[in-house]
């Protein structure tokens, strides 16, 4: 029987609010990295980044400028980018589902260190990433299964970040480096 993640998303968005907006500053950074380290695994995270945001970047470079606070450049092209939107303009680029997805990952990273909720917002994200694969793949399954041990994986990770722990900045690397996010 098929995990149904429509029955169990408010509740579960409710349990990580609870647990995940009262953050401080080391446990933000943390989960911005871990999340990161994920987002390099999407397919085209870097390609996306350059072309819609033009600006390269490497996975330690952004990790090492999260964890100093430099990370004006990467926010300027962010707030460049949603300026130069225009839907109604001739050259008008509609975005795929998954570089909307990268570029809101990358940006809730980025925003984490000022706000909690966009740590939350991370977590949600990589439900929904989850949830598009399930949908548009051919082994649903599979994907379905990740979603449901992601559930579960989530409220133990909240769980311990509440009682005062950072997450490993490797945790979501060493859990999906071997999924291959391209096959849909």
């Amino acid at each position: 029987m098929m995990f149904d993640i429509v029955s169990v998303i408010s509740k579960h968005t409710a349990f990580l609010e609870n647990k995940l907006l009262q953050l401080d500053l080391s446990q933000r950074k943390s989960i911005s990295k871990a999340f990161i380290r994920l987002f390099f695994l999407l397919p085209n995270a870097k390609e996306c980044i350059k072309h819609h945001l033009k600006i390269e970047i490497e996975e330690d470079k952004t990790l090492s400028d999260l964890e100093n606070n430099n990370l004006q450049y990467f926010k300027d092209a962010l707030k460049n980018y949603n300026a130069e939107i225009d839907e109604y303009a001739d050259n008008f680029e509609e975005l795929e589902p998954m570089e909307i997805n990268i570029i809101s990952g990358f940006e809730n990273c980025i925003h984490a260190s000022q706000k909690s909720e966009y740590a939350l917002y991370n977590f949600l994200l990589l439900i929904d990433i989850l949830d598009y694969y399930e949908n548009f793949s051919e082994k649903r399954e599979y994907w379905n299964n990740l979603l449901k041990e992601e559930i579960e994986f989530q409220q133990r990770i909240a769980e311990q970040i509440s009682n005062g722990e950072s997450i490993e900045e490797n945790v979501y690397l060493n859990r999906y480096q071997k999924v291959l996010f391209d096959e849909i």
